[in-house]
């Protein structure tokens, strides 16, 4: 017993250098040399350049959750061999960013990213090599360089456009909820229940929807509406319209509601249309 307890302090080989225990644990040897050296790799893998993405979200990719998406890019970028900047620490991550998550369901065409990368690249290179490497139905539509310095991208996003077809065979039923859609738009408020852990809260929706048009098909109704993103809070298109049929009332069966963002607007390009 003498001997187990003395064994806890010192190594049970006498013979075994120092500087070997630390290269079996992994960790530095006290001549600070393995810091150094991952300092330097470090170093080699900070950001010199930002790339800003516009993509489409289309087809089966729109089950593809904000999560999921984030994981897919991060494959997509190392199968391609684009050398990525990482974050500084002992738990690097790829410096990777969105400027806003989609609803699950939804598709788009203006989905954005941004990435840092440790090593320049054209735009038309970067391009050819991640659409190589993206999965089914996401597509790359616009590469360009953006100042790295500038804010993260997700704070200058300050409104979303978005395309709605609402499937409805009933032609008086596409009437109540284009004439509800008009009530909407002439309120001040129009408040919607929302449910999240057990809790209702009441969202006042109108002030948080810049735009709202109405087209009427021969099946459908196609709601275009700009919603504002509040940091405060917004509300999903999937959401008005389900207020709008509420108050005639319509049951919308499963699947008849259809979204697609069209756009996203920054601060400095609303006045000019989207980005």
């Amino acid at each position: 017993m003498a001997g187990a307890g003395a064994g806890l302090c010192r190594p049970a080989d006498p013979g075994l250098p120092l500087g070997g225990m630390y290269r079996l644990r992994r960790l530095p040897p006290a001549g600070g040399g393995d810091r150094r050296s991952m300092a330097e790799g470090r170093g080699r893998r900070r950001p010199v350049q930002r790339i800003r993405v516009k993509m489409a979200k289309l087809g089966d990719a729109r089950w593809i959750s904000h999560l999921d998406l984030t994981r897919a890019i991060e494959r997509a970028l190392r199968r391609a061999h684009i050398d990525v900047a990482h974050s500084q620490g002992y738990n690097p991550l790829p410096r990777l960013s969105f400027a806003s998550a989609l609803t699950l369901g939804a598709t788009s065409q203006a989905e954005y990213f941004e990435v840092d990368l440790a090593r320049p690249m054209s735009s038309a290179q970067f391009q050819a090599a991640l659409e190589a490497q993206l999965p089914p139905g996401l597509e790359v539509r616009e590469v360009c360089e953006v100042p790295s310095a500038g804010r993260p991208l997700a704070a200058g996003v300050k409104a979303a456009t978005y395309r709605v077809t609402v499937r409805l065979s009933e032609t008086e039923d596409r009437f109540a909820l284009h004439q509800a859609a008009l009530r909407f738009m002439q309120s001040s408020s129009h408040l919607l229940s929302r449910r999240r852990e057990g809790r209702t809260r009441l969202v006042d929706a109108r002030p948080l929807v810049e735009r709202l048009e109405v087209t009427e098909g021969p099946d459908f109704l196609e709601l275009e509406m700009c919603i504002l993103l509040d940091p405060r809070g917004t509300v999903k298109p999937e959401e008005v319209v389900a207020a709008l049929a509420e108050t005639v009332p319509i049951s919308l069966a499963p699947g008849a509601v259809l979204t697609h963002r069209m756009a996203l607007h920054c601060s400095m390009t609303r006045k000019g249309g989207g980005s």
